[in-house]
């Protein structure tokens, strides 16, 4: 199960749309991650947390 304090760092840092690439940058991620990121986002998208809109895009979701 993801840490919801991971889930909070994104929520302040980020804006209401982000891209994994910001994601990334602010979990200080390298390229190495990529596969890493796309899972947690994976993850917060089947918790309802987050919307994807497209291959690299998110948005914040109103479910917190």
């Amino acid at each position: 199960m993801i840490n919801l304090g991971l889930f909070t760092k994104i929520e302040q840092k980020l804006g209401a749309s982000f891209s994994l690439f910001d994601l990334m940058r602010v979990l200080e991620m390298d390229e190495e991650d990529m596969h890493e990121a796309r899972n947690i986002c994976r993850q917060f998208h089947q918790m309802g947390y987050i919307k994807r809109i497209s291959k690299n895009m998110y948005k914040k979701s109103n479910k917190n």
